[in-house]
């Protein structure tokens, strides 16, 4: 018995006679066979064969349809984690471009705080790692981040690139009809939170942004300040219950580690959308799309497109 995953999402089920398979469930499930024996094989078989034949075909171009436009048909598609961030600096202007250009519309981010109360785009509580400067993020306004260079660590090709505002990834997303993922590295003071709400308010982001937190208060406060602001908790590897998620969201950020089948299955049933992350290895992504999750965090959003056209087409 064959199982592969159909250009709509379901799961459909093929029995496979020897000599016969199924192109996209041996790419994504490795091709096991158990051969069908029956009393009419010859006839059994060349129904299969035709039935299979016109079923690959359909996802075929289903699968070659939406990849060729940065979907992935039969697997889950990707978000971008800190934009194409194996491509360019994260949480930068060009790495969103990057995935945007590649038809990822889904953008996952970081946001902290200047000094001011000003939302931009750093991972880090500190700008060592992907500015040339230094210093703690909160205690910079929002000129000293503008001085520093946040592409050059990365590559000669990115020097001189700015460490963004949230304003600015919104913006840019928002006329390419992206959805955004962002992660709230802080827990907000009353004005920071204002800040960062209004700003999402302003371009009319409501629907397309999802905001979330491995701090479980922060996405109170959020929900609080916010009715009706999709939400997220965040988890590194650990298992959380349908009801605890459900206290902070309908989504469900969950380390890819913590993620399983049946897990999933428990998940859905309650109306939770599963995210893991940051999934980088086709293994990984195989095994996500076997347990039926409904997007996939990676760094590697123009790989992942390559993988899933190989196995949807």
């Amino acid at each position: 018995m064959l199982t592969s995953r159909c250009a709509a999402g379901s799961l459909s089920r093929l029995s496979v006679g020897p000599g016969h398979r199924n192109p996209l469930a041996n790419r994504l499930f490795g091709g096991h066979i158990v051969p069908v024996r029956h009393p009419l094989t010859t006839r059994v078989t060349l129904t299969l064969a035709l039935a299979m034949s016109v079923v690959a075909s359909l996802l075929g171009t289903a699968g070659a349809a939406a990849a060729a436009q940065g979907g992935t048909g039969c697997v889950p598609p990707p978000i971008a984690h800190r934009g194409d961030s194996a491509r360019a600096p994260e949480n930068t202007l060009p790495a969103f471009r990057k995935a945007l250009a590649l038809g990822v519309r889904r953008l996952e981010l970081d946001v902290r705080f200047t000094v001011e109360g000003t939302p931009v785009l750093l991972h880090d509580p500190t700008v060592d790692r992907t500015t040339n400067g230094t210093g703690e993020v909160a205690a910079m306004s929002l000129a000293d981040l503008r001085a520093l260079d946040a592409g050059r660590w990365f590559s000669r090709t990115y020097a001189g690139v700015k460490v963004p505002t949230l304003y600015e990834v919104l913006e840019l997303g928002r006329t390419r009809g992206a959805y955004f993922l962002v992660e709230l590295k802080t827990r907000p003071t009353q004005p920071q939170m204002d800040a960062f709400l209004n700003r999402i308010r302003w371009l009319g982001m409501l629907e397309r942004v999802r905001v979330m937190s491995f701090d479980e208060q922060t996405v109170l406060d959020v929900r609080a300040a916010q009715p009706g602001l999709r939400t997220a908790i965040l988890d590194n590897p650990s298992y959380r219950s349908p009801d605890s998620v459900l206290l902070y969201g309908t989504t469900y950020v969950v380390h890819q580690n913590s993620v399983t089948e049946e897990r999933v299955a428990r998940w859905r049933a309650a109306g939770i959308e599963v995210r893991p992350w940051t999934v980088d290895r086709t293994r990984a992504w195989r095994r996500m799309a076997i347990d039926k999750v409904e997007a996939t965090i990676t760094n590697r959003p123009k790989r992942y497109l390559s993988w899933a056209r190989s196995v949807c087409s």
